[in-house]
């Protein structure tokens, strides 16, 4: 044979190294999936007996894409809605809201007098105090859960 040098190569650290390789190339592949959270989420209280209910929160997009808003559900509801109020001929009206946009790197908010989440039929007397978890669903099928607390008026901000 010639005068080449020959070295035996460690199995167990090249296959460390295909192994660190491969997650490495899978990361850059499949990013972690970016997703809106939510802030400052709440529930107004309502008297015993009330069959809606209105939940509000501050969903924030810190990702490069947009999102789409969809739907609103609850365990602790028979069903939810995404509305809206708007002003026809000076008169305030809800009316339900399809879609909403969440712009990237922006901000949607749910609050009084404007786009909310309509909570109809409690299934147990939520009290203030009581946490509600919230399910919004998106266009692209993620749900982003919320929990939201049961109070009288809206939360001061940070």
């Amino acid at each position: 044979m010639g005068s080449g040098y020959h070295r035996h190569m460690n199995a167990p650290s090249f296959i460390l190294g295909l192994l660190l390789l491969a997650g490495a190339s899978a990361a850059v592949a499949n990013p972690a999936t970016c997703t809106p959270v939510a802030e400052q989420a709440w529930i107004r209280a309502a008297p015993p007996g009330a069959t809606a209910l209105a939940g509000y929160a501050v969903l924030r997009n810190p990702c490069a894409k947009p999102f789409v808003v969809t739907d609103v559900s609850s365990s602790d509801f028979a069903m939810g809605m995404i509305h809206e109020t708007i002003v026809e001929k000076g008169v305030s009206r809800m009316r339900h809201a399809k879609s909403l946009p969440l712009p990237a790197r922006g901000a949607l908010k749910f609050e009084p007098g404007g786009k909310h989440m309509m909570l109809m039929h409690p299934r147990r007397v939520l009290k203030e105090g009581d946490k509600v978890r919230l399910v919004l669903k998106l266009a692209d099928g993620q749900k982003i859960n919320i929990d939201a607390v049961v109070r009288r008026d809206a939360p001061t901000k940070p």
